[in-house]
């Protein structure tokens, strides 16, 4: 399973009005169709045909509308493994700021305002927790630092202790070098309503010493596919973004950002695996939509269009291959949020039919299909098509 985070072909009813222009393909494609002819011919150019260069199909597929709130990288991962999202609370900084102080103090830090009379911590002086400002609010919280001044896993340590006092979706942990407190106060944005935080992207955190961890609130991860897979004897392996958050014990993880490096670790697993499931993460995608910059996000999916085709070559006949995305992030909307869309749906293997699965209704159905494929039980939600895209092909 390759997950193209940041990925949308189209915004979903139930977006916000203001967003309902957004699409992420189409806007990355600009005045002409792009040349993907492996993605094309798995499917994409069906769902935007002015976006994609067609190619002969030899793909199922379709479209995906997020279940989750919002659009979020680690609700989108558990919806794709068959996760239920009932736990999730929905708060800004502001909402639970005394909260997760007193946690903090608790836990021997000392808390004091970022600025005073908003709702940004400055803890031990170096490290700020704010309202996550790429995705939508209320979803996530993050703890930023640079790391010229708190090591990686101390600043982790701060994150785990804010994760322990709040159920919202995500803690963030962010670090990079080269720029200080001071730099975070001026690149603090409020997006009115409460929601205030730090632009990291304008702050310059993704360069060569940009670290993160990703703190997810806790789902019965017994319930979903790669425990099942687990379970049943099979080896998991998780890629890229992936391997933060998606949970599975015993899994095989790899924290890769690089695309090629992703795609690369994905072959190579996939060369040695007897049975098992293997999802990558392709985070540059998404990087590009936080980054507002089109042309990295062009490059990353010519990259990834040009990589797919070793995968490909190396399926075997009981072999499969499912390419999706965990929500939107329209490079050209003007903000560094994430863009709540239908997601691609392309699936491909020697046994499947190039048939149309139309919009389903959840991210879900993937991992309840793919559990059924791989003959294990299936997770807790999510609506196998399996049998349309096996049985249309006898």
């Amino acid at each position: 399973m390759v997950v193209l985070d940041g990925f949308g072909v189209g915004a979903t009813p139930d977006c916000p009005p203001a967003e309902a222009d957004r699409h992420t393909l189409r806007h990355v494609a600009g005045d002409g169709p792009l040349a993907l002819p492996t993605l094309a011919s798995l499917g994409l150019h069906r769902l935007a045909p002015d976006a994609v260069d067609e190619q002969p199909l030899r793909g199922a597929h379709g479209r995906l509308a997020p279940m989750h709130p919002g659009a979020d990288t680690y609700l989108g991962h558990q919806e794709l493994m068959g996760g239920l999202l009932s736990r999730v609370e929905l708060k800004l900084m502001e909402d639970v700021g005394d909260t997760v102080r007193d946690a903090l103090v608790a836990a021997g830090y000392r808390v004091e305002p970022l600025v005073d009379g908003q709702s940004m911590l400055l803890v031990d002086g170096v490290a700020v927790v704010h309202d996550n400002m790429e995705a939508r609010a209320r979803l996530n919280i993050n703890v930023t630092a640079s790391l010229d001044d708190i090591d990686f896993d101390a600043l982790s340590e701060i994150g785990f202790a804010v994760r322990r006092a709040v159920n919202v979706s995500r803690v963030i942990v962010v670090g990079s070098r080269g720029y200080d407190v001071d730099d975070i106060r001026a690149h603090i944005v409020d997006r009115g309503e409460g929601q205030i935080g730090v632009d990291t992207p304008g702050l310059g955190v993704y360069n060569e010493h940009y670290q993160v961890r990703h703190l997810g609130l806790d789902f019965p991860a017994e319930q979903q596919l790669p425990t099942r897979v687990a379970d049943a004897g099979g080896e998991v392996v998780l890629l890229g973004k992936a391997a933060d958050v998606v949970r599975c014990e015993g899994a095989v993880r790899e924290n890769l950002v690089p695309t090629a490096e992703v795609l690369g670790a994905a072959v190579r697993h996939l060369e040695t695996m007897e049975r098992g499931l293997i999802v990558a993460n392709v985070q540059e995608t998404d990087l590009a939509g936080h980054e507002q910059d089109r042309d990295r996000y062009l490059s990353v999916l010519q990259l990834v269009d040009a990589g797919l085709p070793d995968l490909i070559d190396r399926l075997g006949p009981e072999d499969f291959l499912f390419i999706t995305a965990d929500h939107g992030n329209d490079p050209t909307s003007g903000s560094s949020r994430h863009t709540r869309e239908h997601v691609p749906l392309l699936a491909y293997g020697e046994s499947f039919a190039a048939v149309d699965l139309g919009t389903r209704s959840s991210l879900a159905d993937v991992g309840a299909t793919v559990a059924e494929l791989l003959g294990v039980e299936a997770p807790e939600s999510g609506d196998s098509f399996a049998k349309e895209i096996l049985c249309s092909s006898t």
